[in-house]
């Protein structure tokens, strides 16, 4: 291995595990001359950023970038504008990794002149992993259009094929891979060559948007089945409290649907490819899941507000065209309700049924 290696980790306010994943990255069984480590702080109030340059008045390979809070989007931003390296890692800086993990992938993608990498990953917490993921494709290398055709989709969304095939009671239907960056080896260059950037403006999503953008630009990806990442769960996480306000989730769904419509721009000029089919499904669940998870009771928020919250969502023109072109499959009358609700615009109706279901402790699950 001859090829420099930059890894971007943007950071904020994980004081107590920064230190944890610098040193798994600083282990890497490769010539440190050819790592470069971009921390970037992004206006942590904590320690954060002290326990950046520690390490980095130790390790001379460890560049720290200290800015005032803009997100993780604008931090790898920024990351990528001071990387060097023929190939970017961007892992978290609350997570670690394999020690052979630069070198076995870096000897892959050059081995297999290959774009990107794709590989697994292992979940974390409480100082044992509690779940192992490998990467599901058919096959080991996908070249040329079976890229956008086999390999993008599983990373964007659900189609409505997918929907219909869980509405039939199809095993794994539902499943996409998980679109964090951390999990796959790009090249530097189709970044730059691209112009390819984080979207600023998604507090979530912004990784699948990122990386189906980067697999459209690919000629050759190559799938290793192996985990080298450790993704760390813990309740203070930006996504776990994601999860749990639904009316900020309601928000970066909405906010995902303007970065889609733009990806789907960029993607057709690129490649003159209209790549919608492939998240459709997503937003046509997604009508469904909003409606289960705004009409939840919440203390904080009127029901008043937050049917109207949904409305706002249902309402998009492109979201109601999503609804219109779905075709309801046959299976499950249960599964296929929400969807005759959605196609006859019974909007309120839906809302109203799930508020009840929530009474008597239905909970609706994927």
């Amino acid at each position: 291995m001859n090829k420099k290696v930059s890894i971007i980790i943007p950071a904020y306010n994980i004081e107590d595990y920064i230190g944890k994943c610098l040193d798994s990255i600083l282990s890497q069984n490769i010539d440190m001359n050819l790592l470069e480590i971009i921390v970037v702080d992004d206006g942590s109030s904590d320690k954060t950023g002290a326990v950046i340059d520690e390490y980095a008045s130790r390790n001379a390979n460890i560049k720290p970038i200290h800015k005032k809070n803009g997100g993780v989007s604008a931090a790898r931003n920024d990351g990528i504008k001071a990387a060097t390296g023929d190939y970017i890692f961007f892992f978290d800086g609350d997570d670690f990794q394999e020690k052979e993990t630069c070198r076995e992938l870096v000897e892959i993608i050059e081995r297999e002149f290959a774009d990107a990498v794709i590989y697994g990953y292992h979940r974390f917490r409480d100082g044992e992993v509690f779940e192992t993921n490998y990467p599901k494709f058919d096959k080991t290398v996908y070249e040329s259009d079976s890229i956008i055709r086999e390999v993008m989709p599983a990373f964007i969304g659900l189609s409505n094929e997918d929907v219909n095939n869980w509405i039939a009671g199809k095993p794994d239907s539902l499943y996409v891979e998980n679109p964090a960056l951390w999990r796959i080896l790009v090249k530097r260059s189709i970044i730059v060559d691209n112009n390819l950037k984080f979207d600023t403006t998604l507090k979530v999503g912004e990784d699948t948007c990122f990386i189906s953008e980067y697999l459209s630009c690919c000629n050759k990806v190559f799938v290793q089945q192996k985990c080298y990442y450790y993704l760390v769960t813990r309740e203070s996480s930006a996504i776990f409290r994601y999860e749990k306000e639904p009316l900020s989730k309601l928000d970066g769904k909405k906010r995902l649907n303007d970065a889609r419509e733009r990806l789907v721009d960029r993607i057709k000029n690129r490649k003159g490819v209209d790549v919608t089919d492939t998240f459709a499904g997503t937003i046509v669940m997604s009508v469904v899941e909003m409606a289960f998870l705004l009409s939840k009771h919440n203390p904080t928020v009127s029901r008043k507000d937050r049917y109207k919250g949904y409305k706002t969502f249902v309402d998009d023109k492109r979201v109601r065209k999503l609804i219109d072109g779905f075709e309801i499959g046959q299976g499950s009358m249960v599964k296929r309700m929400p969807f005759i609700f959605l196609k006859k615009g019974w909007f309120h109706l839906l809302f109203l049924a799930a508020t009840m279901l929530h009474v008597v402790g239905y909970e609706f699950k994927r």
